[in-house]
């Protein structure tokens, strides 16, 4: 099966990837399958307050997120350099994924809409590889309140409710 016949949806294995992070690693998703569940976060672009304010929320909740059973994987479509300088703007405990050539922007579905806006998502992936929760959008605003949200989309499957 090649990549681009893997699509991301709700109940579906979550395409993988292994990138470089801004720590130097190279970080994959199916690294976490059996150890945690994953939020993932496809930063919209380096200018993008909205995008900004989420994932230093983000941050500032990592804690709560690790405490939950959950890591935090955050990817943006730029180099090493310019990756490393926008995670130390905002001070994360975590790494930021680098995808210069955006190909996991495009195994996830999210090619720029009208070869303008670039799309942004946010999803959840449990232990087991399986999308649970995703979002996806040109629409940046919807991030100001998701991280909470997110929290208790990750403490549910923690529980072991039902997923939607």
């Amino acid at each position: 099966m090649s990549l681009d016949s893997i699509e991301a949806k709700i109940g579906s294995i979550a395409p993988d990837f292994n990138l470089l992070a801004t720590n130097g690693q190279y970080i994959s998703l199916t690294e976490f399958r059996g150890k945690r569940n994953v939020v993932v976060f496809f930063i919209r672009e380096t200018n993008c307050a909205q995008c900004r304010t989420h994932v230093a929320q983000l941050g500032k909740m990592y804690e709560q997120f690790r405490e939950a059973g959950a890591e935090i994987i955050v990817i943006l479509g730029e180099g090493k350099e310019k990756a490393k300088e926008y995670a130390d703007g905002i001070g994360l405990p975590f790494p930021i994924l680098c995808d210069p050539d955006r190909a996991i922007y495009h195994l996830y579905e999210l090619e720029k809409y009208f070869l303008l806006f670039q799309r942004t998502a946010s999803l959840v992936v449990d232990k087991s590889g399986i999308v649970r929760y995703l979002k996806r959008t040109t629409v940046p605003n919807v991030w100001l309140q998701e991280s909470r949200e997110l929290l208790g989309f990750i403490l549910s499957l923690e529980e072991g409710q039902p997923v939607v």
